[in-house]
């Protein structure tokens, strides 16, 4: 091991005081918020051909336009790319460029601190719903709207039309005609809700159902050249395990509980009187594939191999079928008895005592301009297994940002189009 003298010594603290003094008003400067959003609101119609209408509101206030400058542009991420029809209904939106699974909302200005910014628009959105996904017969959309790491939503309102469905998650209350979900989000939380349809509800076709395949995992390779003397190596590596828990380990947090306290099914309260529904599905597994003899994957129904399914029996039990029913009372899928391929899949949903009358007369809820009339992601969902999400990361941006690659200018070169009319 190389000596180390006490000028080296001298230079290696002179560098760590100088290095803080960065480090510390950059974390501080992440931890504050520069933006927050007071309201958000989702409006969701269901289409004949099972698309959705889906009318955005969003009331975006700046509270600090020093650390990245004024905000001109957003990124709003959205369910997927499976999307048309997407019009500005406020003036205060100068044009939208579709970029698959997020759309860039251009202002019509830059907003400073103390400026709030209301902007409306509306989409005809596709590949929503998943058919028998829980019970053979029903189909179910799953939607989580988008999610800001880094500000909160003070009020996140979805306003699901109500007709037809026979089942939803969680407790709403029914007001209009619309299931009215209703929540505080923090910064970096989600809030996903479910709605089922009988299958000849809407039309419902395979060929358009939400893709469970979709989401991307992100790994990140630290590597660097080290140095002759270990006790740099051991520092460095202190300070990068500082700035990563301040960073991501309680956001990491507060996404855990929040997830854990979805999938314990409790709601909002209701305006209509609800029950809890329990499915619970019986699935036995094949040791090895019956195709080409390759033994079962944990976690996985089909062969990872030649793709052929390693169901042998799958069947929907009811209570006094099974031994210890109690065990078997939250979302998720459990081991069952003592066979090592013997599960049972819990789905439990809310669904009205008395299914609410369908509406003839569907309305649209607009708080835009009048002038105008139209009318799963890239994203890792954190869903249970088997889910497909129907969900919306949102890499919502600063003009001027630096802070990762997702703000720089080059990202909104080439993209399509959509003017406002």
């Amino acid at each position: 091991m190389k000596r180390i003298t006490a000028k080296s010594l001298k230079i290696f603290l002179l560098t760590a005081v100088l290095l803080l003094s960065v480090l510390i008003p950059s974390i501080n400067s992440l931890a504050a918020p520069t933006d927050e959003i007071l309201d958000f609101t989702v409006t969701v119609d269901v289409n004949e051909d099972a698309s959705l209408e889906m009318l955005y509101h969003i009331d975006w206030e700046v509270l600090d336009d020093k650390a990245y400058g004024p905000l001109e542009w957003i990124d709003l991420g959205v369910p997927n790319s499976s999307h048309s029809d997407i019009n500005a209904l406020t003036d205060t939106i100068d044009h939208i460029t579709d970029n698959g699974s997020t759309l860039a909302i251009y202002l019509d200005r830059e907003y400073y601190a103390g400026e709030t910014v209301s902007l409306e628009f509306r989409m005809t959105q596709d590949r929503m719903y998943q058919i028998d996904k829980w019970e053979e017969g029903e189909t179910e959309y799953s939607f989580t709207p988008a999610w800001f790491d880094g500000m909160d939503v003070d009020q996140l309102t979805i306003r699901w039309n109500s007709e037809n469905a026979v089942g939803w998650q969680p407790d709403c209350m029914i007001e209009d005609g619309y299931l009215i979900f209703t929540s505080e989000v923090p910064a970096g939380g989600r809030y996903s809700i479910a709605v089922r349809y009988p299958n000849e509800a809407f039309g419902f076709v395979p060929e358009r159902q939400a893709d469970s395949s979709s989401g991307t995992s992100i790994s990140t390779d630290w590597t660097g050249s080290g140095t002759e003397d270990p006790i740099f190596m051991i520092i460095g590596i202190v300070f990068f395990l500082v700035i990563m828990i301040v960073c991501f380990a309680v956001p990491i947090i507060i996404a855990v509980k929040f997830f854990s306290w979805l999938a314990s099914g409790e709601g909002f309260g209701s305006s209509q009187a609800t029950e809890k529904k329990i499915t619970r599905t019986k699935i036995e597994y094949y040791d090895n594939c019956p195709s080409c003899g390759a033994a079962r994957k944990e976690g996985k129904d089909n062969c990872e191999y030649c793709g052929r399914s390693m169901i042998k029996k799958k069947e929907v039990v009811e209570e006094n079928q099974i031994e210890k029913p109690e065990k078997y009372t939250k979302n998720g899928t459990y081991r069952y008895g003592d066979s090592p391929n013997t599960y049972i899949h819990v789905n439990v949903v809310n669904v009205p005592v008395i299914s609410p009358r369908p509406s003839s007369n569907r309305s649209s809820h607009s708080g835009g301009s009048s002038r105008h009339s139209s009318c799963a992601s890239s994203c890792a969902c954190a869903c249970a297994s088997s889910c497909a999400c129907a969900c919306a990361c949102a890499s919502s941006g600063r003009a001027g940002c630096s802070v990762k690659d997702f703000f720089k200018d080059s990202i909104h070169k080439g993209r399509i189009r959509v003017d406002r009319k």
